[in-house]
């Protein structure tokens, strides 16, 4: 019954060349990484700005730079004036790293805009903010996008039979995660924590929230791919 799941996870790809910010010469040291987007790459990458983001706050700029990666029209714009706006208002490392602390200890609509004033961000999107507690607590915390959302909002009655964590469809508008939809993302955090401890008893892998996320992220059709079924877990 896990297999498909272990197949999805050992399928995942996200690759991301830092060094394509046009913005990198202003931070020496830093958006120097090729991750070539397997499990073991992105994790070392977590690691890395887990260990930093007391410290430095270009790691926040790198995190900011992979998750919008994929998305070109904005990777670019978005992640230059995060940067500029962090770097203009004096904010340190330490004030983003116990804004994200403290959402990861109590997950609310306040503490999500806590994150976002910090990093600039003006609108009530989702998916840029929630992608920092993702990468300080993987083993708690997966991240959530319109991939995963869609996904979710096609599957999630078939995957919430006998499980105590419940999904609930998303409600994307113009194609972007918002606040009416924080509650689906408890619901996504709760579940993906269950999934995990369900399939660690029954596989050979300590799974994290965030790699029931990466094999849902891979199970995902899209433009450019089938996508993969994902079986419900008893």
């Amino acid at each position: 019954m896990p297999q498909s799941w272990i197949t999805a996870l050992n399928s995942y790809r996200y690759p991301v060349t830092l060094c394509k910010f046009k913005g990198r010469g202003a931070f020496p040291g830093f958006f120097a990484r090729d991750i070539c987007g397997d499990r073991s790459s992105t994790i070392e990458f977590e690691d890395y700005f887990r260990a930093n983001s007391d410290k430095k706050v270009e790691p926040y700029f790198e995190v900011v730079f992979w998750k919008l990666y994929s998305q070109s029209m904005i990777r670019q714009g978005t992640t230059s004036r995060i940067a500029e706006y962090v770097s203009a208002q004096g904010i340190e490392a330490r004030d983003l790293r116990c804004a994200v602390d403290l959402f990861v200890q109590k997950p609310t609509k306040a503490n999500l805009a806590v994150m976002r004033a910090l990093l600039g961000l003006k609108a009530d999107v989702l998916a840029t903010a929630l992608t920092l507690p993702a990468f300080v607590d993987p083993a708690r915390y997966p991240m959530v996008d319109r991939l995963t959302a869609k996904w979710i909002t096609s599957n999630w009655s078939t995957h919430n039979r006998k499980r105590t964590n419940r999904l609930g469809p998303f409600r994307v508008k113009e194609g972007v995660l918002r606040d009416n939809d924080f509650d689906n993302y408890l619901n996504w955090v709760a579940w993906c924590r269950e999934t995990a401890e369900l399939l660690t008893k029954s596989t050979n892998l300590q799974w994290r929230a965030r790699d029931v996320e990466m094999a849902v992220f891979t199970a995902a059709p899209t433009k450019r791919k089938k996508g993969m079924r994902l079986n419900p877990l008893p």
